[in-house]
């Protein structure tokens, strides 16, 4: 499994089916007008996983030769790919961690690993990291926990921030996100929060539901 979603294995009529069912932001919500005309165009078109409709959408001239080519308008499109675009998680920076010292992100950069990314191809045993930690020079029980932190940001919605409270309120992996419950994951957020103070903004359990239906289709995919 890769850092990111493999969009080869999406299907187009899979991910019209995670759209319906997501809590999609205000601007992006007139993806569900005709989305089931809209995605039987594209379909019908030859694109039929989302790594191919990444291609098609990639520039403005080869998007707006696609929807003269589906009958798709291009507004449409042109959000699609916006919504697209999240899902691939950008990498973060080590040092936005919070709880993670500067001389740990030091240590790392000065071995070439500076992102969530690079920590995640690291291939890190959650169970036992003492090869990795001789490796890097610093202490296993510190890069089981940044190994955690850097697949928590896989998920979409996720930052450093909330996978450091996250981690914290005990949940530790994209697994255990996919398989939990949205109001016992915003309790412990919560509770967290309370004692920590890490963000200011008030969740609530759709923000929860969002997450955990990211990590599924990360997973999935």
């Amino acid at each position: 499994m890769g850092y990111n979603i493999d969009l080869t294995r999406i299907s187009v009529l899979r991910y019209r089916d995670i759209l319906k069912n997501q809590n999609l932001l205000p601007g992006r919500r007139m993806l569900l007008e005709n989305i089931d005309e809209n995605f039987h165009k594209i379909e019908n078109s030859g694109v039929h996983d989302l790594a191919e409709l990444k291609a098609k959408l990639s520039s403005v001239p080869r998007l707006s030769a696609f929807a003269l080519e589906t009958g798709v308008p291009g507004n449409y499109l042109l959000t699609l790919k916006r919504e697209m675009g999240s899902l691939e998680q950008k990498p973060v920076p080590i040092s936005d961690f919070p709880g993670i010292s500067a001389d740990t992100a030091a240590a790392l950069q000065a071995k070439g690993v500076k992102t969530s990314k690079d920590v995640y191809d690291l291939k890190i045993d959650p169970n036992d990291a003492s090869a990795v930690s001789r490796e890097m020079g610093l202490a296993a029980g510190e890069l089981q926990e940044l190994n955690s932190l850097c697949d928590l940001v896989r998920i979409n919605g996720v930052g450093p921030i909330a996978a450091r409270t996250l981690y914290e309120s005990g949940h530790t992996s994209a697994p255990e996100i996919a398989r939990a419950k949205a109001g016992p994951l915003l309790e412990g957020m919560n509770a967290v929060n309370a004692d920590k103070r890490y963000y200011m903004v008030k969740l609530g359990e759709k923000d929860m539901q969002f997450i955990i239906d990211a990590a599924n289709i990360l997973l999935e995919a």
